[in-house]
């Protein structure tokens, strides 16, 4: 598939007017939720006040939320400076020329495009290296058209999922690139700082540092060789490096599960040992090699366990269970991608399913041997992580990224056996078809299909659409006006309005949908799902003086379906406890304050 004859297109120039199309279009949608700040997801609002305390004197290396829990102290965030640092330098250069809350809003409009062009920067040059050059000019097109991809770099989205995606990209562009000692440091510093932004992206780090492996392995290159030893020295010492810049010197002795800690540090570095001893003498044998290989992995899950054996068992084991049945299963994005209905699977699925179909193509096409290295790396790298996506939905992004240049192979071959057909009717049958292979026209056709085979999928999906018609948000500029009024309080409020509450607010929360502050977390909900005597209880020992809830808020609902006695449910009938009172704050628009009266 050579390219055609005529003037030659750059992929970065192509790149930066796809991006540019791409958030404009995302800026117009989006600009009422800009002119409110109107959070889509409440892990946003809670970055935006991790970046405060930061502007505000809190220390670089203090990330606990203090205005959370605080009958316990507060609570230390999972979360990375690496997310935090360029949003607060942006409201810090912002702030003498607007104002502190016209540089925060401004940031949160415009940061997320910023980092988009990272992404589509990644895609034009690593794309660029594979010998149908179409690929980098297509990718970032497609990345452009790319629903669930650009909505992690919607306007207002200023958590960590984008870097993720980024990071990921990286690793890749690193993987496709001739074997060299250079291009593994590049893999393995960009896995440290995925890993370091969440611990979520260790499957696809293991994924790379495998492909490099296996590589070296099979082939026993010396490049490969390098390329392994770089990537791994660079992933060991850099999670290292990255975890004592961003999280101090504490970070390095204390063991989380749900973050890069050291368990991980010391699993990476007892991986590298095997890998290091092959630059001294490597082997000759297969076995021998995979032998080694198989030590390391070895060396690397005792590691882990011995430091942390909690860990072997997930992040999230030590939830309560009332945690889990309230708040953990309704995150439909950490859930698997079937359980959102046919239109959001077939979405998230379909891309992949044809950049799989796409680079197989590609490396058939192809007799080189370092060109069908290159796809295969895209494929595997792409199977790896549909995999993902299928058990974690927001996974698909990072799989998307790995699609796209699949997809475009795929797009114009059918498009170029299309145009060759001599018949008329079979070209234009044929054209349809290899437009129906775009990954967007796709992914609306797969979601029909699935709905007409599976009745129960579409039922899921009205029940995921009627969830996102409801209005979440009930705190409107008047309300928080109001609340802010007040002085300064202990609230209890649903899990999903904490992060808002602490963004547009003055006041401390009980606790928010974060689950390192698990126990503060069970108490919200057993006070919420309870009786008004165990609920009295709960709130009286978190020393919380208001409760404050939407009644339309999803989670809110799950508290009152419970039963008829549930604190939720006579707060929302209307039918109070007596040690309750309310408070005349935003009833028009659905907020609903209550009073905890002096024991």
């Amino acid at each position: 598939m050579d390219p055609p004859a005529g003037r030659p297109r750059s992929p970065l120039l192509i790149a930066c007017f796809a991006w540019a199309m791409a958030v404009t279009i995302q800026l117009v949608m989006q600009w009422p939720a800009i002119a409110a700040l109107d959070f889509s997801d409440p892990d946003d609002a809670m970055r935006m006040a991790q970046v405060r305390d930061l502007l505000a004197g809190q220390g670089w290396w203090d990330l606990h939320q203090y205005r959370v829990n605080p009958a316990d102290g507060g609570v230390l965030m999972h979360w990375s400076r690496i997310v935090d640092a360029p949003i607060a330098l942006g409201v810090l250069i912002l702030r003498p020329l607007f104002g502190q809350p016209m540089a925060e809003q401004v940031m949160m409009a415009l940061w997320p495009a910023m980092t988009a062009a990272i992404l589509f920067l990644i895609c034009a040059f690593a794309f660029r290296g594979l010998s149908d050059r179409r690929i980098a000019i297509g990718a970032p097109i497609l990345l452009a058209a790319s629903a669930p991809l650009m909505g992690q770099f919607r306007p207002l989205h200023v958590d960590h999922h984008g870097w993720q995606v980024i990071f990921a990209a990286l690793m890749l562009s690193q993987a496709i690139r001739p074997a060299s000692r250079q291009s593994g440091i590049l893999a393995g510093l960009a896995g440290a700082a995925l890993l370091a932004v969440s611990i979520e992206g260790l499957p696809i780090v293991t994924l790379f540092a495998a492909l490099a492996a296996i590589r070296w392995a099979l082939n026993a290159r010396r490049e490969d060789r390098d390329r392994l030893i770089g990537m791994m020295g660079a992933l060991a010492m850099g999670a290292a490096l990255v975890q004592f810049v961003t999280r101090g010197p504490a970070s390095l002795v204390d063991s989380w599960c749900d973050a890069l800690s050291p368990p991980y540090i010391a699993a990476f570095g007892a991986a590298f040992l095997p890998v290091a001893a092959i630059g001294f003498n490597s082997p000759r044998s297969l076995a021998l090699r995979l032998a080694m290989l198989a030590a390391a992995g070895l060396l690397a899950a005792g590691a882990l366990v011995l430091v942390a054996p909690q860990c072997a068992s997930g992040p999230f084991a030590s939830l309560d269970p009332v945690v889990v049945r309230f708040w953990y299963v309704h995150i439909l994005e950490g859930r698997p991608v079937w359980l959102s209905g046919a239109t959001i699977t077939a979405a998230m699925i379909v891309p992949a399913l044809l950049g799989l179909a796409g680079s197989a193509m590609a490396w058939r096409a192809h007799v080189d041997a370092a060109e069908r290295r290159r796809w295969t790396v895209i494929f595997v790298a792409l199977a790896g992580a549909t995999i993902l996506a299928l058990l974690v939905m927001r996974a698909s992004a990072t799989a998307h990224v790995f699609a796209l240049p699949g997809c475009v192979w795929l797009t114009l071959s059918a498009w170029t056996r299309a145009r060759s057909i001599g018949s008329a009717p079979m070209r234009m049958a044929a054209t349809a078809g290899a437009v129906m292979t775009l990954p967007f026209t796709a992914g609306v056709v797969a979601a029909q299909a699935l709905q007409l085979a599976f009745p129960r999928l579409k039922a899921v999906d009205e029940i995921v659409l009627s969830a996102n018609e409801v209005d979440q948000m009930c705190l409107k500029r008047d309300a928080v006006r109001a609340l802010n009024a007040l002085p300064q309080e202990t609230v209890l409020v649903p899990l999903d309005l904490g992060g808002p509450m602490l963004f547009w607010t003055h006041h401390r929360l009980v606790a928010t949908g974060h689950h390192r502050n698990n126990k503060a977390m069970a108490d919200t909900i057993n006070a919420f799902i309870g009786t008004a005597d165990q609920a009295e209880t709960v709130v009286r020992r978190r020393k919380a003086t208001l409760i404050v809830f939407c009644r339309t808020a999803n989670d809110f609902r799950y508290y009152r379906s419970v039963g008829r006695n549930s604190l939720a449910q006579r707060l929302d009938a209307g039918n109070p406890p007596a040690w309750l009172e309310p408070v005349a704050i935003g009833r028009e628009y659905g907020l609903s304050v209550w009073r905890v009266k002096p024991e």
